[in-house]
C-alpha cells in the first residue's frame, strides 16, 4: 500500500489496547475482523465490527481460516503474550500479508519483532489507540507529507500560555507559525479542530509550520 487507504483490518488481542483500537476503526467506513481467545472479549464487540470469532493468533490453521491475508492490515495485539506474538507475525508474514503491526511491551520486544518481519511495532504507554487507528486508516499520509520540503509535521503539547485558552485566544498561527491539524484528547482525535476549543493541558496536538 502507498497513499491509498486501507480498507480492511484483522485485530487479533482484544484486551484494552485493541478494544481501544477496534472502537476507533469502528468510527470509520471499514471491513473488520476482531479475535480473541475469551468468548466474553469477542462477544463485547460483536456489534461494532464485520466479523467476531474466537481463536488463537499464533495458530496457522486459525490463520487460514479467517483468511488473514486477504485483509490489508493485521494488528497482533497480545502483548502479554510475547511468544504468541512472534508466531502470529511469523505466519502472518508467511501466508502475505501486505501490513503486520504488532503491540510489544518494551524496547527489546519491538526489536525482536521488527527484525522478524513486523512492518510497524507499537507501544502503547508511547501511542494511544485513537492516534494508531487513525494512522492505519490514513496509511503513510502524514510521512508523505513529512517529504514534502520545507513542511514540519509535529505532535506536541499544548505551550502554557495556551492552556485555558480557546483555540482562537492562543491564536497558534500568528504567535508560533504553526497550523493545528488535529487535537488528541483522552484518545479521541478531533479533525478539525473547532476554534472554540479550549486547550487542555493534557491535549496532544498534531501541527504543521506556516513559516
Amino acid at each position: 500500500m502507498t497513499i491509498a487507504q486501507a480498507h480492511s483490518f484483522a485485530i487479533f488481542g482484544l484486551g484494552r489496547f485493541g478494544t481501544s483500537i477496534v472502537s476507533h476503526l469502528a468510527e470509520n467506513d471499514v471491513e473488520i475482523l476482531a479475535a480473541d481467545r475469551d468468548l466474553a472479549r469477542v462477544e463485547a464487540v460483536a456489534d461494532w465490527v464485520d466479523q467476531a470469532v474466537v481463536g488463537d493468533a499464533s495458530d496457522d490453521a486459525f490463520l487460514a481460516r479467517v483468511a488473514i491475508e486477504h485483509f490489508d492490515v493485521a494488528v497482533f495485539a497480545m502483548g502479554e503474550q510475547f511468544e504468541a506474538s512472534v508466531m502470529a507475525t511469523m505466519l502472518a508474514k508467511e501466508r502475505g500479508c501486505r501490513r503486520v503491526v504488532v503491540k510489544a511491551l518494551d524496547a527489546r520486544q519491538a526489536k525482536i519483532l521488527s527484525r522478524i518481519g513486523a512492518d510497524q511495532v507499537v507501544l502503547p504507554e508511547v501511542e494511544m489507540g485513537a492516534k494508531i487507528a487513525h494512522r492505519l486508516v490514513n496509511a503513510n499520509i502524514l510521512g508523505v507529507l513529512d517529504q514534502i520540503p520545507g513542511v514540519d509535521i509535529t505532535e506536541r503539547r499544548p505551550d502554557p500560555q495556551w492552556v485555558g485558552k480557546t483555540l482562537a485566544e492562543a491564536d497558534i498561527r500568528r504567535t508560533a507559525g504553526l497550523e493545528v491539524l488535529a487535537l488528541i484528547r483522552a484518545g479521541r482525535p478531533q479533525i478539525p479542530v473547532p476554534p472554540s476549543t479550549i486547550l487542555s493541558a493534557d491535549d496532544v496536538l498534531l501541527t504543521v509550520n506556516t513559516r
